[in-house]
């Protein structure tokens, strides 16, 4: 065997010894976050006996499982207890941080079951709903406000109304995260909030509590916010839609724009996007029309409603990319 064989086998055991440590952080994590453990030892270090007595936990487990949370970076030991590391508190403790993902790690749990039904989407075309049990739609909804969204949401927004810089009105379709209608509020426009009401039921309070926003209910395959806006904003959806529901909620945003209004769409466009195509994966354990689209399918979309000037932007983050079409 070369040498360069032998390399290349090397870079391939790092490789799988990386996957392996990926997915036992995401299972096992997740489930220490999902008990309240790093909360609790945040509130109150403990020992691995003391902890396990306090919960009527087995102690050789607990103390197993303390340790490996120390292995992966996420406690540390202070005078024999078990204490949350000051990135464990960002990312999984403190609501209130910009970098608090604690939601986005209970749906990554959650989608593992329905990831695992490929086998059922290749013989059926659909997903399988039974995988579904465990669907919380907090976790989903919390998770899309996430610190990746967090930082990306400027950018967009900026491009959104350089693009329309008249803009007095947007509509955020799909948008009950509230991470874009937050940024666009507080540039002062009146931003309404549209979603699902099972999905708006999430954020509701604390979104209305926000200069600017308003909160309308509904479906955006069967219709939009009432009224006319500057600015339709599509985030995050399409993908989750067939191709006929995409081409009639475009249809519907051409009629509810003012003159002069754009369409802004923020997705993962196939063959752009370096994680369009698993993305698209994704979707179809989860969706039964969803999937990633092309520039070519947006475009058509588009100027078949007459939407004109379409401009399709790469932004900072490769994963992402935003289509932009006027109404003239």
């Amino acid at each position: 065997m070369s040498y360069s064989q032998f390399y290349d086998f090397g870079e391939r055991e790092v490789k799988v010894r990386e996957l392996q440590r990926a997915v036992e952080e995401v299972i096992f994590v997740a489930q220490a976050h999902r008990l309240g453990i790093f909360d609790e030892l945040y509130r109150n270090p403990a020992t691995a006996e003391e902890f396990s007595k306090r919960k009527g936990w087995d102690n050789r487990a607990t103390e197993v499982l303390f340790e490996a949370m120390v292995e992966l970076g996420y406690l540390y030991k202070h005078e024999g207890n078990f204490v949350p590391t000051t990135e464990c508190v960002e990312r999984l403790v403190d609501r209130k941080s910009d970098t608090y993902e604690g939601d986005f790690w209970q749906f990554l749990y959650y989608l593992i079951n329905p990831w695992r039904t490929l086998d059922y989407v290749l013989t059926f075309g659909k997903p399988d709903e039974t995988s579904f049990k465990d669907f919380n739609m907090e976790h989903f909804i919390r998770a899309m406000d996430s610190p990746w969204k967090k930082r990306i949401a400027p950018e967009l927004v900026d491009l959104c109304i350089s693009y329309c810089p008249h803009a007095r009105c947007v509509a955020d379709i799909g948008g009950a995260p509230g991470t874009i209608a937050r940024c666009f509020a507080a540039k002062g426009l009146k931003t309404i909030v549209f979603d699902l009401p099972e999905s708006m039921a999430i954020t509701k309070e604390e979104l209305s509590a926000v200069p600017n926003i308003v909160i309308e209910e509904g479906d955006a395959t069967v219709n939009l916010p009432q009224g006319t806006y500057d600015i339709a904003f599509l985030g995050n959806l399409c993908h989750g839609q067939s191709p006929g529901d995409n081409a009639r909620i475009i249809a519907r945003c051409y009629e509810h724009l003012n003159s002069d209004g754009i369409i802004a769409i923020f997705d993962n466009l196939r063959g752009e996007s370096d994680r369009g195509a698993t993305l698209a994966l994704h979707m179809i354990t989860q969706s039964r029309g969803g999937n990633v689209y092309s520039r070519k399918e947006y475009i058509s979309w588009l100027t078949d409603v007459s939407f004109r000037d379409i401009s399709v932007i790469q932004l900072s983050d490769p994963a992402w990319q935003l289509v932009i079409g006027r109404k003239k």
